[in-house]
C-alpha cells in the first residue's frame, strides 16, 4: 500500500490518504477503519433516465463519495472491503465543468434543484454551464427533482455528463512536472 499523505494528532484523530497496490492492502484498510469514521472513495454508479416517450435509458457517471462509516466487512475469499455508510459530502460537479471547458460534453444531465439553490452565484454556476453547453452543441436535460431519476441525480451532486471523447480522469491531478514527446 502506497501511504501519500499523513496528519495524525496526539488525540489518534486525523486523516491519512492510501492507496491501495495489492489485494491483501484492503485487509490493512479494514484493520485501519472503524464506524464513525469518514472514507472518500471514487465510484462509478448508474443514472437512469426517462424520455418524455417513458424510453428508459441509462449511464454511467464516476462520482466521488464521503462516507460516515456505518458496517465495515471484508470478504477474505475475495480480498474485497464492503463499506457502508451515509453521503455526508457534497461533491463538488469540477468534473463537469472541466469537461466542458474541452468541449468533450454530448448531453448534460442537470438537475432542476440547482436552478432553485439558495446561493445565487451558485444558480449563476449552472445557468453558465447549461448555456455553455448548448452553445457548444451539446445536449442539455433537465430532470426534475420530484422524479425518480431526478432523486437519483440529485443524490450524485446534481450534474452529469456523457462525453463525447474520453478524457483522463479528472479525479486524480495532473503531474505538470512530466511531458510527453511525441
Amino acid at each position: 500500500m502506497k501511504l501519500l499523505h499523513k496528519d495524525i494528532e496526539k488525540d489518534n484523530a486525523g486523516q491519512v490518504t492510501l492507496v491501495p497496490e495489492e489485494a491483501e492492502d484492503m485487509w490493512h484498510t479494514y484493520n485501519l477503519l472503524q464506524v464513525g469514521d469518514s472514507l472518500r472513495a471514487s465510484t462509478i454508479r448508474k443514472v437512469q433516465t426517462e424520455s418524455t416517450t417513458g424510453s428508459v435509458g441509462s449511464s454511467r457517471v464516476r462520482t466521488t463519495l464521503t462516507l460516515c462509516v456505518e458496517t465495515i466487512d471484508f470478504d477474505s475469499q475475495a480480498c474485497q472491503l464492503r463499506v457502508k455508510g451515509t453521503n455526508i459530502e457534497e461533491n463538488q460537479v469540477a468534473h463537469v465543468e472541466k469537461a466542458a471547458d474541452v468541449l468533450a460534453i454530448d448531453t448534460l444531465l442537470i438537475s432542476d434543484k440547482l436552478f432553485r439553490h439558495q446561493d445565487i452565484q451558485t444558480r449563476n454556476r449552472y445557468v453558465r454551464l447549461v448555456d455553455n453547453v448548448r452553445d457548444n452543441g451539446g445536449n442539455v436535460r433537465i430532470f426534475s427533482s420530484l422524479h425518480v431519476s431526478g432523486e437519483q441525480l440529485t443524490q450524485l451532486s446534481g450534474v452529469a455528463a456523457i462525453l463525447r471523447f474520453p478524457i483522463a480522469d479528472l479525479s486524480e491531478p495532473e503531474d505538470e512536472s512530466s511531458s510527453d514527446d511525441d
